[in-house]
């Protein structure tokens, strides 16, 4: 059985503040006015001896399709890797640069371009390090205690993953982990990795800290007894929730070299492959032109300020809905699709929305009914050109911001209750 070669490397993307815009809220106006910590790039390179495999964390909110093709190009080039065996992950932090994911936010091509480049430096530093070891596996006992369901439902994943990768002679080169909840407690004009910066601080070159974000699209941060992140000073609750990952996931890592882990062998296998996912139908286009005149009608009644920067992005949605209708264009969105296994060590499902617990927890089981111990199972969301959040049937009669409101920034057609099942199908069909 081939040996699986693993090597980790980080570096950063901090932006330069020259009038850099924030993603992921509406009503900044301004860009950024200073940083508050380090945005970094960490990767982990492997290789079964025939291909090799490359797969990022980056403390960026969410990359849309031109951003994100953009990074892997600049990745492919620089290491000769193709672009169907690189996986992009975002950390979804609240306070990096626009991406692209709210429409028509001023995108700084040459900054994302800097991150590929980046990208590319520290996989091409990885790939060098690349050495056999054995993986370290496990659902930690601890959980998150600061998070809640946003929906005041039920379903809630305040679980933690970690991997340890420890090389023949026992030397620690690289952890992997993954937990649920938005990076949105900073709401300072200010660039941060949020909660995630206490991961950070603990991570080096030498032996980078790697996070991909999980089911977070229904879960946001709270303070104690349930209080409201917006409700709550910034600064200690970063603290207390970036200090329940990082410490359990560091003990967990110190402690693995106690026993035996499982050897990275086999065959790397990653498949990809772009789908169409079905989205709600627009009405015909008489009711979508009696809707944007709606939406004049009330943008041209309000005053400058951010009540009518909201209306104008609702605005030109509609707008924008009335134009595909006009040309004829289907609703469906187009999404890359990727699965990536190392061997029987670990499963990845790279999903590209923001994913909601109950979704996320029916790619887990098909997963696991495939045969992969939970514990070695991530599954990532926020992955490469990420569109929106993604659902399952469950969640629609409750409506809300996640089915509806949301497409409306990301400016793609409104969610249907069917959309969930082709991202599942998918998985179904090829784990």
């Amino acid at each position: 059985m081939n040996e699986i070669r693993c090597g980790f490397a980080d570096g950063i993307i901090t932006p330069a503040l020259n009038g850099t815009f924030l993603d992921g809220y509406g009503f900044r106006m301004t860009p950024a006015e200073t940083v508050r910590d380090d945005l970094h790039a960490k990767v982990m390179a492997v290789g079964d001896g025939e291909d090799t495999a490359l797969i990022f964390s980056l403390d960026l909110l969410s990359l849309r399709e031109p951003t994100w093709k953009l990074v892997i190009r600049q990745i492919s080039a620089l290491t000769g890797v193709p672009a169907e065996r690189i996986a992009v992950n975002s950390i979804h932090t609240h306070s990096a640069p626009v991406s692209g994911g709210i429409a028509e936010m001023p995108v700084d091509t040459d900054y994302f371009a800097h991150v590929g480049d980046v990208c590319g430096e520290i996989a091409l530093r990885a790939m060098e390090r690349r050495t056999e070891g054995t993986f370290a596996a496990g659902i930690l006992p601890e959980t998150l205690r600061h998070v809640r369901n946003r929906r005041g439902r039920e379903p809630l994943d305040p679980s933690i993953r970690a991997a340890a990768f420890r090389d023949r002679t026992g030397n620690l080169r690289g952890v992997i982990c993954s937990a649920s909840c938005h990076a949105v407690v900073n709401r300072r004009m200010s660039v941060s990795a949020d909660w995630l910066s206490v991961l950070n601080r603990n991570s080096t070159d030498e032996v980078p800290l790697l996070f991909f974000q999980g089911r977070s699209g229904d879960v946001n941060p709270c303070g104690d007894g349930g209080i409201p992140h917006d409700q709550c000073e910034p600064d200690p609750l970063i603290e207390a929730l970036g200090n329940e990952l990082a410490s359990p996931v560091l003990r967990f890592a110190r402690e693995s070299g106690a026993k035996p882990g499982i050897p990275a062998a086999g065959e790397i296998r990653c498949v990809s492959e772009e789908i169409a996912v079905p989205m709600k139908p627009s009405p015909n286009a008489a009711a979508l032109r009696e809707s944007v005149k709606e939406a004049e009608r009330e943008y041209f009644a309000l005053a400058p300020g951010v009540e009518k920067h909201f209306a104008l992005r609702e605005l030109q949605w509609r707008r924008k809905m009335l134009e595909r209708r006009l040309r004829g264009e289907s609703n469906e969105l187009r999404v890359p699709m990727q699965f990536f296994a190392l061997g029987d060590c670990l499963a990845f499902a790279f999903v590209p929305f923001e994913i909601m617990t109950l979704v996320g927890n029916e790619i887990e089981g098909i997963v696991s009914d495939a045969g992969w111990p939970r514990e070695r199972i991530y599954v990532c969301g926020c992955s490469n050109a990420v569109n929106g959040y993604l659902a399952s049937r469950e969640e629609f009669p409750a409506g809300g911001y996640e089915i509806t409101g949301a497409a409306h920034w990301y400016d793609i057609a409104e969610s249907a209750e069917n959309s969930a099942d082709a991202v599942t199908e998918w998985y179904r069909k090829n784990v």
